[in-house]
Formats: C-alpha cells, sequence, structure tokens
C-alpha cells in the first residue's frame, strides 16, 4: 500500500509541479500590465507587512529621491513601478536606476526606458534601495507601487507607497 501512495504522489507532482512557477531572475514583462508575479497563484489580500519608503515626499521636477523597500521580515522579489497618482492608466512615469540587488525593467507601456524595478535572484533580502527620477516637466503627485514576493506561492500585488509630490 504504502509503493503505491509514494507511486501516486510522484506522478501528482510529476504532472503538476510547474503548477507555481516563480522568476528568480526578475519580473517578467507580462507582469508590468498588473503587477502580478505571474507565479500561477493567487496574491495575498491581508495587508503587506512590506513597504516602500521614499527619501523625500515632495521633489522638483527631474529630482532624484531614494526608495527603501523593507519590511517585517525577509522577502525574495520585487516590482517596483511609479504611476501619476491623477493617471495611473497611462502607465509607468520616471526612471529607475541604482537597484541593489535588482535591475532596471523597460515596461513597454511607459514613455521611458527603465521605468520599473525588480529583483535578480531570489535571495532572501531584507532591505532594498534604488533611485527613481522624476520626470522632466511633470508637475503633479506620485503613487510609487511595489509587488513583493516573500516566497513563490506568497506574494503582494501594488502595495502602496506614501504620495510624493513633484512641482
Amino acid at each position: 500500500m504504502f509503493k503505491y501512495v509514494c507511486l501516486s504522489l510522484s506522478l501528482f507532482l510529476a504532472l503538476n509541479g510547474n503548477l507555481v512557477q516563480g522568476t528568480p531572475t526578475g519580473a517578467p514583462l507580462v507582469a508590468c500590465a498588473d503587477m502580478t508575479p505571474q507565479h500561477g497563484v493567487e496574491a495575498q489580500t491581508s495587508a503587506s507587512p512590506f513597504g516602500t519608503t521614499p527619501s523625500s515626499t515632495s521633489i522638483a521636477q527631474g529630482s532624484t529621491i531614494t526608495l527603501t523597500l523593507t519590511g517585517s521580515g525577509p522577502f525574495k522579489g520585487f516590482l517596483v513601478i511609479a504611476f501619476d497618482n491623477a493617471n495611473q492608466a497611462a502607465g509607468p512615469i520616471g526612471a529607475f536606476s541604482a537597484v541593489s540587488s535588482g535591475q532596471t525593467l523597460d515596461c513597454r507601456t511607459g514613455a521611458t526606458p527603465m521605468n520599473a524595478a525588480t529583483h535578480i535572484d531570489n535571495l532572501d533580502k531584507t532591505t532594498v534601495t534604488m533611485d527613481w527620477t522624476a520626470p522632466a516637466g511633470f508637475v503633479g503627485t506620485v503613487l510609487i507601487k511595489t509587488s513583493f514576493v516573500q516566497d513563490v506561492a506568497t506574494f503582494w500585488v501594488a502595495t502602496e507607497s506614501a504620495l510624493i509630490t513633484v512641482a
């Protein structure tokens, strides 16, 4: 009997082992649309234990601030995108650079390259920093959204930062 249970379990895992997949080298471009990591499972609906903190909530056009990603424990992956709070449907704005434990990503819906940031590996991270530069000529309020991946089946989508005023 034990032999048949083991065989059944092995067969189940072989056939269904790819249902939950991660992207250890960064978010795929398809994630730009809805910030979902495409792991094959639903996002958490509870409040995220992680957050994104801007170094300043008021900056000038074309200026750069530092964003810090932290939480109550380690996380493995992230996707960060900045939006015009008044017109989020227009897509990403600004440009990211100097991403610790990460890289920039060119979400095709945005007007500028390097308009998102993501992880480069699936190692535990407790703090990630990056620079974000506001677009020249932009005046308004910016909302930074971050998707955090704790593990392949546990993640939070589009966690919102404090608003950033660009004048």
